[in-house]
C-alpha cells in the first residue's frame, strides 16, 4: 500500500507522548505519520494543505455536474478539440469591447 511505504507508523502510545514531535514533522518535513491500535492502522496526520486537496477532490467527485465537466473536458482533449493560450487570449481580445 502506498502509505505504507510512505509514512511513519507509530501506535497510538506513542503518538500521545510525541505528538508536539510528531506534528513539528508532519508541517516542517511534509511527513505523513500512520497512527496504529492494536497494530491496525486507525488515523494518519498529513500536512493540511494536502488534507485540504483530498477534500476538494472528494467534494468535486461527488458532484455529478463537475464531473461530468470534466470528462467532458477529457474527451474535448483526446479528440484533439483545443486552443493554444495565445489562439484562446487572441480571441477573448477580439470579444472586448474597442476603448475610447
Amino acid at each position: 500500500m502506498y502509505t505504507d511505504l510512505m509514512a511513519k507508523t507509530v501506535p497510538v502510545r506513542e503518538l500521545r507522548s510525541n505528538l508536539s514531535s510528531l506534528l513539528d514533522d508532519v508541517s516542517d518535513r511534509r511527513d505523513h505519520v500512520l497512527v496504529t491500535r492494536n497494530g491496525a492502522p486507525t488515523a494518519a496526520l498529513v500536512p493540511i494543505d494536502e488534507y485540504e486537496a483530498l477534500e476538494e477532490t472528494a467534494e468535486i467527485l461527488s458532484d455529478p455536474d463537475a464531473l461530468a465537466a470534466l470528462e467532458a473536458g477529457l474527451a474535448e482533449i483526446e479528440r484533439g478539440a483545443t486552443v493554444t493560450l495565445s489562439e484562446l487570449r487572441s480571441e477573448l481580445a477580439e470579444r472586448r469591447p474597442a476603448a475610447s
